[in-house]
């Protein structure tokens, strides 16, 4: 079958095309002046001091948690709703995971139960990463207010979030990934995320320190600066490098933040349509009996909308999940689901993990429709429509 209108496509246009090529065809294809160029932009863009980018989110997040020291003795607590990485990274460094329940209308984290499973949960817990699932930012004052509490450092995994805005209690707004609440922030520039590399991400923090850091170990661990040298072999020796820990391959090449640049300078645009489809969806498929559109946000440009997940009661519509999905597609409108509870995981059941209230009832009716910025508003209309009159009964 045909899909017209898959869950989300990358937005490729003329200037990203030059952009790339001009790299391509320069002096330098890797470790040149577009990624510095590119870190050094997107960090204005958050608001914060640094950017480390990397080949992509789950090396960031895998950075972030080694910068942190996250491993044997200081564990995770997150998200079951979120992709694999989010836990993953921090299991590549033998680190305990915990998971703490959702709200089970946005998928984001609870900050209550996130107490009540710091309270309970037996093991150390190093840091929280909180996800803003599908662009809508969590309630990061209250937890970085439970973190403290805790002895623990917040950490966001804002790979669906890059332009999503939140308050504080004086109402001031921050961007996320700025770092005002949080330590560290993670990004992913896969081909469908609002700023599109292929493949790509970053680390955005205030703390140069850390920075330091994981750009060397995105790097094998490589220290190529004289003064920070143990055992050099000579006063002047350009070709020398010592490697004091271990490190990774974890590096981006410029044409990727060449067309990341590229991509950034529209970002407000693509922003700008994403929250005008969301608005059209909310009035297109308002009212239905059986599907409920996302909940809705305090300040409309809030929510950054990498989704816009519905929730459909499948039992009482009486078709199951797959049914309503073979459905739309048949009439050419893609959908997926964010996401399989991580405890469901074989990986993560055999570790123990139980599920949880919360992310049961999101899990059970969440669908992800398409949101992409090509999306007219005619589009949107023949999306709805089929939509509509696949879970009328």
């Amino acid at each position: 079958m045909a899909i017209k209108y898959p869950y989300s496509r990358q937005q490729i246009t003329p200037d990203d095309i030059a952009a790339v090529t001009r790299t391509l065809t320069g002096p330098s294809l890797t470790q040149g002046p577009e990624i510095t160029a590119f870190e050094r932009e997107f960090a204005a863009y958050l608001g914060c001091r640094e950017v480390v980018a990397c080949v992509n989110g789950t090396a960031a997040l895998h950075l972030a948690y080694l910068a942190v020291n996250l491993g044997p003795a200081q564990g995770l607590l997150t998200s079951p709703v979120t992709f694999l990485s989010t836990a993953n990274a921090a299991r590549m460094l033998d680190a305990p995971v915990m998971f703490a329940d959702v709200d089970p209308e946005t998928g984001n984290l609870d900050p209550e139960a996130v107490r009540r499973t710091l309270n309970n949960c037996g093991v150390p817990m190093g840091a929280i990463t909180a996800v803003h699932l599908a662009g809508r930012p969590c309630d990061l004052v209250a937890l970085r207010t439970i973190a403290d509490e805790f002895g623990c450092l917040l950490i966001e995994d804002a790979c669906h979030a890059p332009g999503a805005v939140y308050p504080d209690k004086a109402g001031t707004r921050f961007k996320a990934g700025r770092c005002h609440h949080s330590l560290l922030a993670t990004f992913s520039f896969h081909a469908i995320k609002h700023i599109a590399m292929g493949e790509g991400g970053a680390v955005s923090t205030n703390d140069p320190v850390l920075a330091e850091r994981m750009r060397q170990l995105r790097n094998h661990g490589m220290v190529r600066e004289p003064d920070a040298w143990q055992y050099p072999p000579e006063p002047s020796a350009p070709w020398y490098y010592e490697a004091p820990a271990l490190g990774f391959n974890y590096r981006i090449t410029d044409f990727q933040c060449s067309l990341g640049r590229s991509q950034l300078r529209r970002l407000a645009d693509s922003l700008a349509s994403r929250r005008r489809i969301a608005a059209h969806y909310d009035k297109l498929l308002a009212g239905l009996k059986y599907l409920r559109t996302p909940k809705p946000v305090e300040d409309p440009e809030g929510h950054a909308w990498h989704l816009y997940p519905v929730a459909i009661d499948f039992a009482a519509l009486g078709r199951t999940r797959g049914e309503v999905m073979v459905m739309l597609a048949e009439r050419g409108v893609g959908t997926q689901v964010h996401y399989v509870p991580l405890y469901r995981q074989p990986y993560y059941r055999a570790l123990g993990h139980r599920p949880l209230p919360g992310a049961e009832a999101f899990y059970a009716q969440t669908l992800s429709i398409p949101m992409y910025p090509q999306l007219t508003d005619a589009d949107v209309q023949e999306i709805a429509q089929a939509i509509r009159e696949t879970v009328s009964v």
